[in-house]
């Protein structure tokens, strides 16, 4: 009897070690950034309650760091910014750092990555909900604003016009990602998917051990996807023309803009990109659409970044073209 109580003891010790150990997803979607962002963390079930209060967490981080990074948040560190000439790194470094980031971009980019756009933004209106076109002279007055090479970086310092001011929505999503999965590694979560409106990173595997697959969204017909890619430890970002905007007179016009012209049109109508960091995945996106798709593929060929374009070719068909890797 003896032997057959440890033998039954042994037996559902292995049933309970079993039962505990199987991975599950925690998945919570919340409106924040302007869009929804999908949480999916993959742990042993008998661990689903500190993944909850560990997401409860991650949100309420997301949402310090949109009021910092949003140039609208009157109270923020960016809008403190925009009213100043200056910002030190010993005052906010991590607003220093991606203000710094930002410039890197707009360097790396010649300028079609530009983060000092914010009086074309306010111009166009996408901001506030409320689009409408300019006229040609009010573009070329707010350009006169606009420039990255009117910033310098010196002594630790960023300093700029009073009337340059920053817009980063076109890294703030990637940056606040990328923080958002340190947290969750921190706190010893190694699988699991951030989803920003587009903005994804995906880290391990899921709960079936295997890597993730994300889908592409096609740009021109919306239950259609253009391509899968399964990826681990990595950020896959998709910009499309087809998020905001609005037509005139049969012209249509998008939110993502050349800040050199202060005109949005380009033949891109959907780039994703994959890097290592959602940042840099973001920042490079929105400078692809600006460029349009043959100087922005050659651009990614010379820097060795993986993407895939969706365009409008010259006899107006709906053409592609991804880098040697972006597949693998």
């Amino acid at each position: 009897m003896r032997a057959a109580s440890v033998i039954q003891s042994f037996f559902l010790c292995i049933a309970l070690f079993s039962c505990s150990s199987k991975l599950i997803s925690t998945t919570e979607t919340r409106i924040s950034l302007g869009t929804y962002v999908q949480i999916i963390v993959v742990s042993p079930k008998n661990d689903v309650e500190n993944v909850r209060t560990i997401i409860d967490s991650a949100y309420d981080k997301i949402t310090e760091l949109e009021k910092a990074f949003d140039f609208r948040a009157h109270d923020g560190a960016l809008a403190a910014f925009n009213d100043s000439q200056s910002l030190s790194r010993q005052e906010n470094e991590l607003l220093f750092s991606i203000l710094e980031t930002s410039l890197t971009f707009a360097a790396m980019t010649d300028g079609h990555f530009d983060p000092t756009v914010l009086p074309l933004v306010e111009l166009w209106g996408f901001w506030e909900g409320n689009p409408k076109l300019p006229r040609d002279e009010e573009i070329n007055r707010s350009l006169t604003f606009v420039g990255f090479d009117k910033v310098r970086v010196s002594d630790n310092r960023i300093i700029k016009p009073r009337d340059v001011k920053f817009d980063l929505s076109g890294i703030a999503k990637g940056k606040i990602v990328d923080l958002t999965r340190d947290y969750f590694r921190e706190a010893g979560y190694n699988n699991f998917l951030i989803n920003a409106g587009g903005d994804i990173y995906v880290s391990g595997t899921t709960k079936e051990k295997e890597k993730w697959r994300i889908a592409i969204q096609d740009p021109i017909h919306e239950n259609r996807y253009s391509g899968i890619v399964e990826k681990s430890n990595m950020a896959i970002v998709t910009s499309g023309d087809y998020e905001q905007f609005f037509v005139v007179d049969g012209v249509r016009y998008s939110h993502l803009f050349n800040p050199k012209t202060g005109y949005p049109f380009s033949d891109l109508h959907s780039v994703t990109i994959i890097s290592d960091d959602t940042i840099v995945a973001d920042g490079i996106a929105t400078a692809i659409f600006s460029m349009g798709s043959e100087e922005g593929f050659s651009f990614l060929t010379r820097h060795n970044i993986e993407g895939f374009l969706i365009y409008s070719g010259k006899s107006g068909k709906i053409d592609s073209r991804s880098t040697s890797h972006f597949w693998d």
